[in-house]
């Protein structure tokens, strides 16, 4: 394995880097005030915002792990099923409430929704809770991102964490969401384009023909697409699949991210037709996939050095990056690599965004009231700044201890209160539930998943258990009969 890369490459990767800033900034445009630096002023089509909600969610280690997956002894499409429930997921949040977080007036995150349509108490718990798992979210993220680029550039997890923080807070600083969004577009362009370009290299370099490779692929049972099993415990079974990313998605329609892409759209129909064409961008993750599958056909006939067989029984993930850093000519592999680096960097910068929105309506502006929207600006830039600088010591906290289970600890939080955040999110949209009945169906919601954990119920599960568990109680307790319309005016 590779452990650091050529000038060529590095001079590839940055100068794809300064071009896409360029870019982004360009279609930004000039912003006035905190709404245009936050939600775009409403003046984004739909099809850049719909691009984004998806190159958001593309991590760097999809871009890796996906590809071992299927790779792997015993590897398949099985992962097929979770495209589907988050494609599924993106449609149903279109449904949900991209009509009403796009109507509703006087608030400007969807924690101040929450509160309007339950009561304040409930708000602000929840934005203090989205606001935590924000900071852990984006640290493990980042951490993973960089385990998996220090692989290919050997700049260790710091100087990799670095780049990544250093254009997220670039892009996030210069006009907002604005050059978030056309940024995000570009970079989903660029990994997307990576995606292809390894499939056809591959299938091109084969001396089987397609037919044959496939045959070859499925005697090995590669090509399993869904898995009908009743076992709790498998982790990619269609129920587990679909339902559990459906529900995980819907989750996510609570964080702030999802209010800023809605809002950002120029009407009511485009915030709708974003959320629901996002489902077609998943296009992706199936390339992705077939990138795996080519990994396999490709190195079945060329066979592996022993040592790099022995690394990857261990570690799988180390396939993609092998290929890149072996196979790939160089300068090309520098296009590879800026867009693993690309997908680390759409990941941070949306979260940047969000945390940065909710530091200042939430907290700074209630400790500085009364500013001038210059002021509000210049606070925004600075908290871009400073929540940057904790997502990277966050990341060298984690990296620390990554090996005495931390880390595990970090990736099982956020599904323990998934559940509670998808239930909180429906609870809100029809108006059911006050904080009285709030706090005992989130408890109620974290019993369940720590239950399913103990015995030993895939992940993917705790999400509509706890979710469906939160809602029984409030249900139970609060009696109150749903209101449909949603929308919020103060």
């Amino acid at each position: 394995m590779a452990t650091g890369l050529s000038w060529i490459d590095i001079s590839v990767i940055f100068a794809l880097m300064a071009c896409v800033t360029w870019g982004g900034h360009r279609l930004s445009g000039g912003i006035k005030d905190r709404d245009g630096f936050f939600q775009a002023g409403g003046s984004l089509p739909w099809w850049a915002v719909s691009a984004s909600i998806v190159a958001t969610l593309v991590s760097s280690v999809t871009f890796v792990s996906v590809p071992a997956a299927v790779f792997k002894d015993g590897g398949n499409l099985t992962y097929f099923q979770v495209i589907l429930g988050l494609a599924f997921g993106k449609i149903l949040v279109s449904l949900l409430v991209a009509r009403p977080f796009y109507l509703s007036r006087g608030i400007h995150t969807s924690y101040e929704y929450i509160g309007a349509r339950m009561d304040t108490r409930t708000g602000e718990m929840s934005m203090l809770i989205g606001l935590a798992l924000n900071v852990i979210n984006s640290g493990v993220k980042l951490l993973t991102a960089s385990l998996v680029l220090d692989v290919i550039t050997g700049w260790g997890i710091a100087g990799c964490a670095a780049v990544v923080v250093s254009f997220g807070v670039l892009w996030s600083a210069l006009s907002g969401l604005k050059t978030v969004i056309w940024t995000d577009l570009l970079l989903f362009v660029l990994f997307s384009a990576g995606a292809v370009f390894a499939l056809i290299f591959m299938v091109f370099q084969l001396e089987a023909s397609i037919p044959q490779a496939l045959q070859a692929l499925d005697d090995q049972a590669k090509l399993v697409l869904f898995d009908f099993t009743t076992d709790l415990s498998a982790s990619y079974s269609i129920w587990a699949g679909v339902f559990g990313a459906l529900c995980l998605t819907l989750a996510q329609a609570c964080a702030q991210g999802t209010w800023q892409r809605v809002r950002a759209c120029r009407s009511a129909a485009d915030a709708t037709k974003a959320y629901s064409w996002s489902a077609a961008f998943y296009l992706t993750h199936i390339v992705i996939l077939g990138v795996g599958l080519a990994l396999s056909a490709f190195y079945a006939e060329r066979g592996l050095p022993v040592e790099i067989a022995t690394q990857l029984t261990a570690s799988p993930d180390r396939i993609f990056p092998y290929f890149i850093v072996s196979e790939i000519p160089v300068g090309i592999s520098g296009l590879f690599i800026a867009a693993i680096f690309a997908a680390a960097i759409s990941t941070l910068d949306s979260a940047l965004a969000e945390t940065a929105d909710l530091s200042v309506r939430h907290l700074y502006e209630r400790a500085m009231p009364n500013q001038t929207e210059r002021h509000y600006m210049f606070a925004s830039r600075c908290l871009v700044l400073f929540w940057g600088v904790v997502f990277f010591a966050v990341t060298l906290f984690f990296a620390r201890y990554k090996a005495q289970g931390l880390l595990d600890l970090t990736f099982k939080l956020p599904n323990y209160l998934n559940g509670m955040i998808f239930a909180t999110i429906i609870l809100a949209r029809f108006r059911i539930g006050s904080f009285a009945s709030f706090v005992p169906g989130a408890l109620a919601s974290c019993a369940v998943v720590f239950a399913l954990q103990k015995l030993d119920i895939a992940f993917f599960y705790w999400c509509p258990a706890g979710g469906a568990v939160m809602l029984a109680v409030v249900w139970a307790l609060d009696r109150s009969r749903p209101e449909m319309d949603g929308i919020v005016v103060k």
